[in-house]
């Protein structure tokens, strides 16, 4: 349940609300703050171990578990979706709330992020604090803490640094050490592939033009080290966005304040009835740029992006991480991703997972004044 900032009423109107308290006003030195376990010279640290596993004990009782629970509906899943324990997304889409709440999900899509080099995109929460704006963010850390040790970034990191342009991304440490978004993925992705190796990028705020332009720049650059190895979609590359749905609530937020239907159950069906719509119109099926355009303009004001319309807080993770893995997709495979919800879930509709025993809990609240929404989407 972690923070930043958004908002709306109904798809397709124009209402934006703004937060009193906006994450350019959050000063920095309480960002720089989070950081719980100090990073160790190549070694990232980790902001939250309350809500995310960090013990190869803790993570093998999640893993088991969340799989046991979920048997019946990826099963169902499977059938639907032809898909079976061998398959290798190209991409998915994943939540990054407190394990407590969001394991189930997780597990969903996890278990078919198969590849050797996993390129990890998730929002910056904190970026307005560091006046980063229309950059891809990546750090300098070469190797990432997990449950099961150390996550080497992958070296092809280096390479794209050296191909892209130095307009198009920044490299900074303290951003990249301050965002949970990512840290989120490590122990599920670890827990399924022991010889996991990421690609961590953050995105800031950011134009549609900038995300167009960026993503062009980047799909082509992965395609081209990808022909030099010989490498496949989904077995050696894939793509994994990081980002919770909706925070909604009248408190405890840091500087949310969604609540556009109400904080009693009638106000939570609408919440939720908006995630399935934005999730049927814009996130599944045949992905195209007219679809991912359109969740982008139905979660953030066009004419002002700091203006929020709906607190998706990847808002801007999800339509870069989408536009740039379908322009992969078709640049590499001459393919179009195709994407099916495969779990869909909040913090207070999900049985939790009990993890006292490993002093694990929640980051925040869970209630009808302080809930959040999460999904798991797939696209081959």
């Amino acid at each position: 349940m972690k923070k930043m900032s958004i908002l709306l009423v109904i798809i397709g109107t124009s209402l934006t609300i703004n937060s009193s308290n906006t994450p350019a006003q959050i000063p920095l030195e309480r960002v720089l703050s989070r950081v719980t376990i100090k990073s160790e010279n190549d070694l990232r640290g980790l902001v939250d171990i309350v809500g995310f596993p960090q013990t190869a004990e803790q993570m093998n009782y999640i893993g088991k578990t969340s799989d046991d629970h979920e048997r019946t509906a990826i099963s169902e899943n499977q059938k639907k979706y032809s898909l079976d324990n061998t398959t290798a997304l190209i991409c998915g889409i994943s939540p990054h709330d407190d394990y407590t709440l969001a394991s189930y999900v997780y597990a969903h899509i996890h278990r078919y992020i198969k590849a050797k080099t996993v390129i990890l995109i998730g929002n910056a929460h904190w970026s307005e604090a560091f006046g980063i704006r229309n950059t891809l963010i990546f750090g300098d850390f070469k190797y990432w803490r997990g449950p099961y040790g150390p996550v080497k970034v992958s070296e092809v990191q280096e390479q794209l640094l050296k191909k892209l342009k130095p307009a198009s991304f920044t490299v900074n440490r303290s951003a990249a050490e301050t965002e949970h978004s990512l840290e989120a993925q490590i122990p599920f992705l670890q827990y399924y592939n022991r010889n996991v190796e990421i690609i961590p990028i953050i995105i800031p705020y950011t134009d549609w033009n900038t995300m167009q332009t960026v993503g062009e720049e980047l799909s082509t650059v992965v395609a081209d080290i990808m022909r030099q190895n010989n490498w496949k979609l989904g077995t050696d590359v894939a793509i994994l966005i990081s980002t919770d749905g909706q925070h909604y609530g009248d408190y405890g937020w840091s500087y949310y304040n969604y609540h556009p239907s109400g904080c009693d159950a009638d106000g939570y069906k609408k919440a939720t009835s908006l995630d399935s719509t934005l999730i049927r119109n814009y996130l599944t099926g045949a992905i195209t740029s007219q679809k991912i355009l359109g969740f982008f303009s139905n979660v953030v004001d066009q004419t002002n992006i700091s203006n929020f319309k709906i607190t998706w807080c990847g808002r801007f993770a999800v339509p870069f991480g989408l536009h740039f893995a379908s322009l992969l997709a078709k640049k590499y495979e001459n393919k179009q991703l195709t994407g099916c919800l495969l779990r869909y879930g909040t913090s207070i509709s999900e049985q939790w997972l009990d993890l006292t025993r490993f002093k694990l809990g929640l980051t925040g609240d869970a209630n009808l004044h302080h809930f959040v929404t999460y999904t798991a989407i797939g696209y081959k």
